[in-house]
């Protein structure tokens, strides 16, 4: 059951239920997220995989909610300079933002602790926007590093791809805490050992709160059974013990960033 279940999130952390096209309208360049016809099906079965494992967020299957959902993050967070709009019924359409996703700088070697730091603020800074959806503080539900795009220029990180949303029965301090976790297995799985604290804190140093990092000391041990099935994919299959090693310093580090 463990090895079907373990498959099953592979399979949902891997499918792509969107294609992505970048186009110039009137001289400015913009993304158009565009739903696969597949999407609906794929989006439930990903939706029952995630209340079967603890993962406390559901996917958008509505497209006109998905579409208002998508357009209504991106201006709040983001529309003082940049435009977002849905783009006949199964798509949306965003400006490009400036500069590389924190997950492209993984991969080439060139994440630095200053873009971590940006990226704490950053979520700190969206998770003070008070949410009707929520009727109370917002929350991301998937910031891993592919939704952080850094822009050195300004020294800031901009929150990208609004697909999910926490499930509103959750308080918003359980939702913001969730998401610094979402945020820290990215980063657990992809970093060597030797920069995971460094790199850990950077980023929690960055959004503060002492409040929500001590509710986070708590979601740092990895939990029992199938629940855990969704750590090893949201920590690209880390080993156990490095995954339960990391944790343990993070746990023991955070009353010193937050003093």
């Amino acid at each position: 059951m463990s090895r079907l279940l373990s498959t099953a999130g592979s399979i949902v952390d891997r499918i792509k239920i969107n294609t992505l096209t970048r186009e110039m309208r009137d001289g400015r360049a913009i993304w158009v997220k565009r739903r696969r016809a597949s999407a609906g099906l794929v989006m439930a079965l990903a939706n029952r995989f995630f209340a079967f494992v603890g993962n406390p967020v559901q996917a958008l299957t509505d497209l006109p909610a998905w579409q208002r959902w998508e357009v209504d993050c991106f201006h709040h967070l983001h529309g003082e300079n940049y435009r977002a709009f849905p783009c006949g019924d199964r798509a949306v359409g965003a400006d490009e933002l400036p500069g590389r996703s924190l997950s492209q700088h993984l991969a080439t070697g060139t994440l630095t602790p200053e873009m971590l730091a940006a990226a704490g603020r950053e979520l700190h800074r969206a998770h003070e926007w008070r949410c009707d959806a929520f009727a109370a503080a917002w929350s991301h539900g998937d910031p891993h590093s592919g939704n952080f795009i850094f822009n050195p220029d300004e020294a800031r990180a901009r929150l990208i791809d609004f697909e999910v949303m926490h499930r509103v029965a959750l308080s918003a301090d359980e939702r913001h805490a969730d998401d610094l976790l979402v945020f820290l297995q990215d980063l657990m799985g992809r970093v060597a050992a030797d920069r995971w604290l460094p790199f850990a804190s950077a980023f929690l140093k960055g959004y503060g709160r002492a409040e929500i990092q001590t509710l986070l000391q708590k979601r740092l041990i990895p939990p029992p059974a199938l629940a855990r099935i969704w750590w090893a994919v949201r920590t690209t299959y880390l080993p156990r013990r490095e995954i339960q090693s990391r944790c343990r310093e993070l746990r023991e580090t955070i009353p010193s960033l937050t003093a």
